[in-house]
């Protein structure tokens, strides 16, 4: 019983004197946030801009002002003495003008 009390001990102590090695891989999943992106900016010109951009573009007597489905607005308004069709919107006042020969669009930023 000794002798294998004995080997016992030797067998812990030997277990014991032995280095064990661990090796871990690095995670190389990745998590990927998304963040959406931010809604377009609306920009709302209510009638009382629409005609002071008109205005202050030189128009004048504006009639028949109204909004039309994407958020400009569309008016009759002089200038230098023409009649002239205009259409107000975020990025300013887009002119036609109609002469028997030619249709013309400019648009003036604010």
């Amino acid at each position: 019983m000794r002798i294998i009390i004995a080997a016992a001990a030797l067998a812990a102590l030997a277990a014991c004197g032995q280095t064990t090695t661990t090796t871990t891989t690095p995670d190389t999943s990745t998590t990927e946030v998304v963040t959406p992106a931010p809604a377009p900016t609306t920009v709302i010109i209510t009638e009382s801009d629409a005609r002071t951009r008109l205005e202050t573009d030189g128009y004048t007597n504006v009639t028949g002002l109204m909004q039309n489905p994407d958020g400009t607005w569309s008016a009759t308004g002089t200038r230098n003495g023409q009649p002239t069709q205009v259409t107000v919107g975020e990025n300013g006042v887009s002119v036609t003008t109609t002469t028997p020969s030619t249709s013309t669009t400019t648009t003036t930023t604010p």
